[in-house]
């Protein structure tokens, strides 16, 4: 018995061998040189036996069938037989091709089952609603528009800013959201309640203005004030913390 040249290993079926031995060969699975892969096939199923290892039925059906076609190959073709006479490689080709999309398929599975192995993530966790007060259901985002326009009209007309303020070829304010935020907290635990308009008193710049708009926004979304309507006037009141809880600067004690 002829010695095959190539590692003993165990093999997923008998198309796996099949199309281990055409790659080892290279040569086409459309154009399969019937007679040599059959021998290498037949000799594999025998090395498996010599090494008391369980051969499948499987395997030996497909030896049956590269028999058959190996024989059939060899007949001769009679004068009276169709030139365009199906090859009868045709139909293991296409077994062939379609086991070779599935191990690609399974192959891409794999690895993108070890990767997702390494990557962690978050548990989904129940965030409980935050019940908005019932002050703000009369503030619409057209209440909002109007009074930063009105703000942004009244600073129009005011002085220009200072040229000092400009340094370089290009020159601009930059004014902290977090200390007017503070600004207006200060204000609020003061005077527990002001109009939304005087927080604007004193600001003289546009770049101004909206940093203390943004850190309005910023203290009812923190739920630190509450929004409400009197006599035509935007009203801002401040929510006393419990003590002990936790707010903007941290740990605070009102």
């Amino acid at each position: 018995m002829k010695q095959i040249s190539f590692k003993l290993q165990i093999f997923e079926g008998p198309l796996d061998l099949l199309l281990h031995l055409i790659n080892k060969n290279k040569v086409s699975i459309y154009d399969i040189p019937i007679s040599e892969i059959t021998e290498q096939y037949i000799d594999y199923i025998a090395e498996m036996k010599h090494f008391d290892i369980e051969v499948s039925s499987e395997f030996l059906v497909l030896a049956a069938h590269l028999l058959y076609i190996k024989s059939k190959m060899l007949l001769p073709k009679y004068g009276d037989a169709p030139e365009d006479e199906d090859d009868p490689r045709t139909e293991l080709t296409q077994r062939l091709v379609e086991y070779k999309k599935f191990k690609k398929a399974a192959q891409f599975f794999c690895e993108r089952e070890f990767a997702g192995s390494r990557t962690f993530y978050k548990m989904r966790e129940y965030i409980e609603p935050v019940l908005i007060d019932e002050s703000l259901s009369n503030i619409t985002i057209g209440h909002l528009v109007s009074a930063i326009y009105d703000i942004s009209e009244r600073i129009k007309y005011r002085r220009p800013v200072n040229a000092e303020r400009f340094k370089g070829i290009v020159g601009r304010e930059v004014v902290s959201v977090f200390s007017k935020l503070k600004n207006v907290l200060k204000k609020l635990k003061t005077l527990k309640k002001i109009n939304f308009i005087d927080i604007f008193r004193n600001v003289k710049t546009k770049t101004e203005a909206v940093a203390s708009f943004l850190a309005v926004l910023e203290l009812i979304k923190m739920n630190a004030v509450k929004v409400s309507q009197n006599n035509g006037e935007t009203q801002l009141k401040y929510i006393k913390k419990r003590k002990g809880g936790s707010g903007i600067f941290g740990n605070t004690k009102d």
